[in-house]
């Protein structure tokens, strides 16, 4: 399966819901749930993303997010790191439980309400990880509105050559 384009989801309009939140007898998933509507339907469905914990945790592993988040939060007060923390890691779920919703609408979705499982898109939601981490980071920078690390260092060599005359 091919990662989705954007143009690929253009049909359907994504709303963030809530999560992520524990899933019911299920003490090692998280949730998130989105509302969804395609341009065809009357009405929008919820649709409800589980991951497993230990994906989260390989994802993580991966992609070097505890020091994707230590090198941003450099960028922020010392008093807002704990906030800033927990608030990226609820934003790395909504982002990873995203990328898998994107995966179902690539392939498309029946017009009602529905649980996609932490089983689905294993292989594909990992090869997006491996090639694409930025679905993750990237979201999860804009929404916390901090500057991106390779614009910081970018300014930082544009300050210094200026002051040293280049």
């Amino acid at each position: 399966m091919t990662i989705p384009t954007s143009s690929d989801l253009a049909h359907y309009r994504v709303t963030f819901f809530f999560g992520p939140e524990a899933v019911e007898h299920r003490p090692d998933h998280v949730r998130c749930v989105f509302n969804v509507k395609k341009r065809s339907w009357k009405g929008g469905v919820q649709v409800a993303v589980d991951v497993a914990q230990d994906h989260l945790v390989r994802a993580r592993e991966r992609i070097g997010y505890p020091a994707w988040l230590a090198e941003l939060l450099q960028r922020v007060g010392q008093m807002d790191h704990d906030e800033v923390t927990r608030r990226a890691d609820d934003l790395f779920v909504q982002a990873f439980c995203a990328c898998a919703l994107n995966l179902a609408l690539h392939t498309g979705l029946e017009q009602e309400n529905q649980v996609i499982a932490a089983e689905a898109f294993g292989a594909e939601l990992d090869r997006i990880i491996d090639e694409q981490p930025e679905q993750l980071t990237e979201r999860i920078r804009l929404e916390l509105d901090l500057e991106d690390i390779s614009d910081a260092y970018i300014k930082e060599g544009e300050t210094t050559a200026k002051s040293e005359g280049v």
